[in-house]
């Protein structure tokens, strides 16, 4: 095999190198588009360091969509469990088997969108740090204004997508918390013949946070009013 030869199947295996990494990126177009170009010249290196990095984001970036799917299911244990210890005792009152299944319902509701979310903020076109590096190179370019307060607002909205993803996963494991705390005060109040004051005032928090979470999805499907972008 000549020389040439050789070069040509490291052009094409470095080419393949290039398409894999470029799809397997999860930053923007523009940094894939990089990394994919380096693949080319020096793929025996490049490719493994850039596709393991993909790997490890991709890992990191389910813990979210798991932790609110893993909230979920800490409530609807514990919902279960706390409604079988008031069956047929005055407690059936405070948790009946259908108040648990509306706030399962409600739960679930909040943890299908938060996953929905998440999924959305892992998509290229929604990187925050592609959005304000987009924005630096604007400003020191000394672009023109309509141009950058488009990707101001392009930044403002990642961001702000990214702050209601959090924080719904913030109160899907306080709500599984309360929940479980619930469950115990109710099991303590069955068998201990205590009072049923404390275990009343959680179940009252805990509409208070379902209730919350119904408002946040409400305000998320109906969606935020359109920023105008100055001239």
């Amino acid at each position: 095999m000549s020389l040439r030869d050789l070069a040509a199947l490291y052009l094409l295996a470095g080419l393949a190198c290039a398409v894999a990494v470029y799809r397997a990126s999860l930053e923007g177009r523009r940094r894939a588009a990089l990394s994919a170009a380096l693949c080319v010249p020096l793929w025996p290196i490049w490719a493994p360091i850039a596709l393991t990095s993909t790997s490890a984001r991709g890992e990191g970036g389910e813990r979210p969509r798991a932790a609110s799917t893993a909230a979920a299911a800490r409530v609807q244990g514990a919902l279960r469990e706390g409604v079988d210890a008031c069956a047929g005792t005055a407690l059936e009152a405070l948790l009946s088997r259908e108040a648990a299944s509306r706030i399962e319902a409600e739960v679930a509701r909040a943890a299908a969108r938060h996953a929905e979310l998440d999924a959305l903020l892992r998509r290229g076109g929604f990187d925050e740090a592609a959005a304000a590096e987009r924005v630096a190179a604007l400003e020191r370019g000394g672009a023109g204004g309509r141009a950058l307060a488009t990707a101001h607002l392009h930044l403002d909205n990642i961001r702000r997508l990214r702050a209601m993803r959090d924080r719904d996963a913030r109160a899907l494991e306080e709500l599984a918390d309360l929940v479980h705390a619930l469950r115990t005060q109710l099991v303590l109040a069955r068998f201990a013949g205590s009072s049923v004051e404390g275990a009343s005032g959680i179940v009252s928090e805990v509409w208070a946070r379902v209730e919350g979470l119904g408002v946040a999805i409400g305000e998320h499907d109906g969606g935020a009013p359109e920023a105008s972008i100055e001239t």
